[in-house]
C-alpha cells in the first residue's frame, strides 16, 4: 500500500490510511521503520524518513480474555423467566448446566440448552459456542413419561 504523508502528519494518520483500506482497527496495529516501532502520538518527521522509505506493518494477535460474560438464560415455560448467568469462554458445558440447575433447580440431566442455534454438548467448552456478552441461552426439559 503506497500513499502521500507531510512530515507535519502524525503517524496516527498513517494508522488511520490503513484502517480506511484494511479495516484493522488501530489498537490492532503496529507500525515499524527497522527495529523501531513507531508512536502514533509523534509526528513523521521525529523519524528519518524520506519519500522511498517503507514502512512496515504487524498486527497483533489478541487472544480473547476469559473475563466473566453475562448472558443471559431464557427459559421455555410459559412466562419466559430469565436468569443472568456470569459464564467464561473456558467453562465447560457440566459447569455452565451446573449454573442453570443452581437458579432454576432443574437438574442437568433434564436439561437442553441452547445456544447461537447450538444445543451445548456434554465435554465441550464455551468457546466452541462462540458465545459474546448478552448471548442467549435457551432452556428447555427433558419431557419422559413413564
Amino acid at each position: 500500500m503506497t500513499f502521500e504523508v507531510s512530515l507535519d502528519d502524525k503517524v496516527r494518520k498513517i494508522n488511520k490510511h490503513i484502517r480506511s483500506k484494511t479495516k484493522v482497527p488501530v489498537q490492532d496495529q503496529v507500525l515499524l521503520l527497522g527495529s523501531q516501532t513507531l508512536k502514533s502520538e509523534k509526528k513523521v518527521l521525529s523519524y528519518d524518513l524520506d519519500k522511498e522509505t517503507s514502512i512496515h506493518l504487524t498486527l497483533k494477535v489478541v487472544k480473547p480474555s476469559d473475563e466473566a460474560l453475562p448472558l443471559i438464560l431464557v427459559e421455555s415455560s410459559d412466562e419466559g423467566q430469565r436468569h443472568l448467568l456470569r459464564v467464561r469462554r473456558a467453562n465447560s458445558v457440566a459447569q455452565v448446566k451446573k449454573m442453570i440447575e443452581d437458579v432454576t433447580g432443574i437438574t442437568s440431566e433434564k436439561q437442553i440448552v441452547t445456544c447461537n442455534g447450538k444445543k451445548l454438548e456434554d465435554g465441550k467448552i464455551m468457546e466452541n459456542y462462540n458465545i459474546t456478552k448478552g448471548s442467549l441461552f435457551f432452556l428447555a426439559r427433558h419431557c419422559i413419561e413413564g
